[in-house]
């Protein structure tokens, strides 16, 4: 009986060790014809070690990936492909509109609002994050942004 204990509690805490909990996930329904996409989100490191996302993939879509926002120095916005996406231990990151966001391309089929796609990320230890994402019309989307606070 001892040792059943023993790799229970070993399970529980490696568990417990590398956890990402979402929350307000979704991915945006687009006109037909747009290969691509895109995901937001805010995920939560409940862990106590930081964990870098290296990968991301969905049976939806060839591809999906971290990409960035930036403004250039000129004040023009530029999207980048991120390599990795770090998000320290007990802390929060937000995938946002106009920042960081996962981008899905080459759709095999159009995504319509009420549907459920799923992502899943992979950090750099080879753990996998399958998580559900409901699909939302870009103008349900506009309609919930509370315009209260913009980033400049």
């Amino acid at each position: 009986m001892k040792p059943f204990i023993f790799l229970s509690i070993l399970m529980l805490s490696a568990l417990s060790q590398a956890q990402l909990a979402m929350t307000d996930g979704r991915v945006r329904a687009m006109p037909p014809g747009q290969p691509n996409t895109a995901a937001f989100l805010t995920l939560t490191n409940k862990s106590d070690q930081d964990i870098e996302l290296i990968a991301a993939s969905t049976s939806v879509a060839k591809k999906a990936e971290y990409h960035s926002h930036t403004k250039d120095d000129k004040g023009v916005m530029r999207m980048a492909k991120e390599d990795s996406v770090k998000i320290a231990a007990g802390q929060t990151f937000e995938f946002k509109t106009g920042g960081y966001h996962i981008m899905i391309m080459g759709l095999k089929a159009p995504l319509t609002p009420g549907q459920t796609v799923q992502i899943t990320l992979t950090d750099t230890m080879g753990k996998t994050y399958p998580l559900e994402f409901p699909v939302v019309s870009i103008m349900a989307e506009k309609s919930n942004q509370d315009h209260s606070h913009h980033h400049h």
